[in-house]
């Protein structure tokens, strides 16, 4: 186990960390599934039985999520994560991945802008951030980068989806 995926173990974490630990895990995501045909997003990792195209958009909207709630807190009012939200699925995974990474830089932005004292009197992260956005992007990691391996593995890692000659 690395020492960001130890990060992920604890209850507790700091702001710093969060924002480190997030970098990474989107960072393997995108690199995991670089240059690959849009066809193979449809294609359902060992995940539970979402496609790789809802599970980027399911992160996406969690982020929209995890914004809105960070601005309440911010402007000193309590969150509210009662509600629920339909994962959407746009009409390109190209759409798709750009919601994905504007909703993570929103996320990471909104995070570093947040007063200290705002996120717990200790500065850590509160367990709802941990929950609702970092610990579903670190679950992705391990099925996606699988996925896309073996998606490579079988010679259709290139952006058309044809046998990649090595």
């Amino acid at each position: 186990m690395t020492g960001l995926a130890l990060f992920c173990t604890f209850i507790f974490m700091i702001r710093e960390e969060f924002i480190t630990a997030a970098g990474v895990w989107s960072e393997r995501l995108l690199l995991a599934v670089q240059e690959l045909p849009e066809s193979s997003f449809t294609q359902t990792p060992d995940t539970g039985g979402k496609s790789v195209h809802e599970l980027f958009a399911a992160q996406a909207q969690r982020g929209e999520t995890t914004v809105r709630e960070l601005e309440r807190l911010f402007h000193g009012q309590d969150i509210d994560l009662s509600g629920t939200f339909a994962t959407r699925q746009v009409d390109s995974i190209k759409k798709t991945l750009a919601g994905f990474r504007i909703a993570h830089s929103t996320v990471m932005a909104a995070l570093e802008r947040m007063p200290i004292e705002r996120l717990m009197d200790n500065g850590e992260v509160p367990t709802w951030l941990l929950e609702q956005y970092l610990y579903p992007l670190e679950q992705m990691v391990p099925a996606i980068e699988s996925w896309a391996a073996d998606l490579r593995s079988r010679g259709h890692g290139g952006p058309t989806g044809l046998p990649v000659l090595k």
